[in-house]
């Protein structure tokens, strides 16, 4: 049988109709879980975190140490099989060390896959090995190796699993002193005949609605704390550029099921400016790329606009587009160049000195447009891997026949990075055909994943 040893971050096809995943450790007993995730990252409901209790589910089963996947028989909307170690519960204070950090085997239809995780020395209880995906039809496995301080707490916030760990309880607040209860002449709170006020002299009771005298006032109830909103209200795009409210409801949708309704991101746009993309400027498919862009970047950032670079086999144009003025914006700034090559890494360089003036610290999402492979591929490798410690992840998107972007699907699966900091979708040659919602779909897919592990591991402020 084939072997091959993965690097954390390394990606590998998994071929067959069965796949299985042991889980060994030394010196430290574990538990083996599978979390069934969704394209958002999240478990759809608390069955699909699959263990002891809770042995088998949609096509994944978990039997001691062996997690079993039969990727036919898992449901479309489960996007990932996450595989999880966790120290035994019964072993209360034990932690993962250098020695007992878990490590795993896969095998499938011939085909056998290794992978150590860097060594857990953090006081870890609980961490990721790998993750099991979709890529179109077939099924390929991520070497994660992300370890967790807060055990299935720290689990649950990441994948929406519900521990049943109730919080500890909040100190009683104090209690207030109660005032000495009012001298009450004789006959105070006697019946009164109908109709007739008290005897003269007698307190008179509290009208309707009011409160007693002596007592404090009625506390008024806490307010409703608002829901996370988008960087932009729709009643500002409608003001600024109601000709792209559809696709900013649709972006809307897309983020909410993906939990990153009310994140804070950066976004920028790159645009292949290379002659064999004049079809495409002709026809409109790149405005229309450039406002489906700024449509969701208007969730995700407040200002409005979204800078733009322009390359060829250089870098051809820095400037932005805004939702003021974005009707024909696209082809009013590409008059002044001209086109010419494909080269990635300017282009890169260019979205790493820009965010750098931004302060560099916050998550960035850039889309990447092109229709072809590169001059400079070596450059563009070495380049995605030196900044994959970075906060900024690279969304590809390929227009044309997918033949001619084999070059961008191994950026997807390039090893050697700190954290997978890149993803590829093909639109096809008729990129205005996506409806809106498949593509901000498509554009999400492994971002919000990202982002939870840029922000575990520090990378993100």
């Amino acid at each position: 049988m084939a072997r091959t040893v993965l690097t954390k971050g390394a990606n590998a096809p998994l071929p067959g109709a069965t796949v299985t995943v042991t889980v060994s450790a030394t010196g430290v007993p574990v538990d083996v879980s599978a979390l069934l995730v969704d394209a958002g990252g999240k478990v759809r409901d608390d069955q699909d975190l699959v263990f002891f209790n809770n042995p088998s589910r949609d096509g994944v089963s978990v039997a001691g140490p062996v997690v079993t996947v039969q990727p036919g028989a898992v449901p479309a909307g489960v996007e990932s099989v996450v595989v999880v170690a966790s120290v035994d519960v019964d072993r209360p204070g034990v932690v993962f060390d250098a020695a007992g950090t878990p490590r795993v085997t896969l095998a499938c239809a011939g085909t056998e896959l290794e992978f150590a995780p860097p060594a857990l020395t953090g006081g870890e209880t609980i961490v990721v090995l790998v993750e099991l995906y979709r890529r179109g039809a077939d099924w390929k496995v991520r070497a994660v190796g992300q370890g967790y301080a807060g055990g299935l707490a720290a689990l649950a916030t990441d994948f929406g699993v519900d521990v049943g760990e109730a919080p500890a309880a909040a100190p009683a607040p104090p209690v207030a002193a109660v005032p000495p209860a009012p001298v009450v002449p004789p006959g105070y709170g006697q019946p009164q005949p109908f109709g007739q006020p008290p005897a003269y002299g007698q307190p008179q009771p509290p009208a309707y609605g009011q409160q007693p005298a002596g007592y404090p006032p009625p506390v008024p109830p806490a307010p409703v704390p608002a829901g996370p909103a988008p960087a932009i209200s729709l009643e500002k795009v409608r003001a600024a550029a109601p000709a792209l409210l559809q696709k900013y409801e649709s972006a809307g949708v897309s983020l909410a099921k993906r939990g990153m309704t009310g994140h804070r991101v950066a976004v920028y746009l790159v645009l292949d400016y290379s002659m064999s993309m004049k079809g495409y400027y002709g026809d409109g498919s790149v405005q229309h790329l450039a406002e489906q862009v700024l449509s969701l970047a208007a969730h995700l950032d407040d200002d409005g606009s979204v800078p733009l670079v322009l390359f060829s086999n250089k870098v051809e144009l820095v400037t932005d587009i805004q939702l003021a003025g974005h009707h024909g914006r696209i082809d009013e700034a590409r008059r002044s160049v001209r086109m010419g090559g494909t080269s990635y890494a300017p282009a890169m360089q260019a979205v790493l000195d820009l965010h750098q003036r931004r302060g560099g610290g916050a998550p960035a999402l850039v889309i990447f447009q092109t229709d072809g492979d590169p001059y400079d591929r070596r450059p563009t490798q070495k380049l995605l891997k030196e900044v994959s410690g970075l906060p900024l992840f690279w969304q590809f998107v390929g227009f044309g026949k997918r033949e001619d972007l084999t070059f961008l699907a191994g950026l997807d699966d390039l090893v050697g990075r700190v954290v997978d900091n890149a993803d590829f979708v093909a639109v096809g040659p008729q990129p205005r055909a996506w409806p809106d919602e498949a593509l901000y779909d498509a554009l999400m897919a492994e971002f919000p994943r990202w982002l939870a592990e840029a922000r575990a591991r520090g990378i993100v402020r």
